[in-house]
């Protein structure tokens, strides 16, 4: 199943803003000032729109100071998610502070269909 999919559902449920949360422009900008491509799914859902989940949030791409080597893109609680900065791994980690990076999910897609699905659940289980 395509990603597309998943942003039928948020605007179907009401929680789907038309602007965007990053422009083309500024994940461009972000890729060629740090050497490193985004993958498709990250682009194409972050430049559809906005989605309202629970205690989540997507900011600006930033690198982490507490987990060199990775570039932060969103929080949900105080759960920071992040990529390889060095682009050689996919996966979507989770980067909690004083702890180490683990590995939660092997692509963006994967990643955000499953927090789309846990913060529509009534009870929002982590």
């Amino acid at each position: 199943m395509a990603f597309e999919d998943i942003i039928e559902q948020m605007k179907t449920a009401g929680r789907f803003d038309p602007k965007p949360a990053y422009s083309s422009e500024d994940l461009d900008g972000w890729e060629k000032s740090h050497g490193m491509k985004l993958s498709d799914a990250f682009r194409s859902i972050l430049t559809a729109g906005s989605y309202e989940i629970a205690n989540f949030y997507f900011h600006p791409l930033k690198e982490s100071a507490d987990h060199p080597g990775f570039v932060l893109f969103a929080k949900w609680n105080d759960d920071e998610f992040g990529f390889k900065s060095d682009g050689t791994d996919p996966g979507v980690y989770t980067l909690l502070k004083g702890e180490e990076p683990f590995k939660k999910h092997k692509d963006f897609e994967t990643w955000f269909r499953n927090i789309a699905e846990l913060t529509a659940r009534t009870n929002n289980p982590e």
